[in-house]
């Protein structure tokens, strides 16, 4: 059975740190690139450093990727570049469940927002990758800010054709066409 590239067990990141570099041939990786493109044909490539610490593991890294996708306004195909670089601080702990308050709930602050736990000895480099990529993804889907998308009326692709919709007008208006003013 061939090795999970993207898991990396703590006692084999040495001293001086570990680098890790992915590509789409790494099977979990171009699944994963797979799973968020709109079409074949996705590919990119990440790097990860990790360094190991007493009570904690700093992760820092970065990734790019041109990813098929379909604009969320004209339809058209177009590819999507990502460029993104990230850091993680996993913090190590046997607990599975951080402590919860006598409430029941959890509080956090701002020194913690960028901290991970890190239950086990195993680092899965394939969720911390695929959750990086889902956060540079962008809220909405354009190819190219100002894509005008597809009329709702007549159905032209307004970036390469125009309107032929005739304005509508309101009935209850006609009246004031007839409607003579003296300038």
């Amino acid at each position: 059975m061939p090795r999970d590239l993207l898991k990396v067990r703590l006692n084999e990141i040495p001293d001086r740190g570990l680098d890790v570099h992915f590509a789409p041939q790494d099977q979990r990786y171009a699944q994963m690139l797979a799973e968020v493109a709109d079409g074949d044909g996705a590919t990119g490539e990440a790097r990860v450093r990790l360094e190991l610490w007493p009570s904690r593991v700093d992760l820092s890294g970065s990734m790019s990727s041109r990813l098929p996708q379909h604009c969320s306004r004209c339809l058209e195909p177009f590819d999507l570049s990502i460029e993104r670089e990230f850091t993680q601080v996993l913090m190590r702990t046997a607990a599975p469940e951080p402590e919860l308050a006598a409430d029941g709930e959890l509080e956090l602050n701002l020194r913690d927002l960028d901290k991970t736990q890190l239950v086990g000895d195993v680092v899965d480099l394939g969720e911390i990758l695929r959750e990086e990529l889902l956060l540079a993804l962008p809220p909405k889907m354009l190819c190219r800010e100002d894509c005008q998308g597809i009329c709702p009326g007549c159905g032209a692709e307004l970036n390469s054709e125009p309107c032929t919709c005739q304005p509508e007008t309101d009935p209850r208006w006609d009246i004031l066409k007839q409607l003579k003013l003296d300038s």
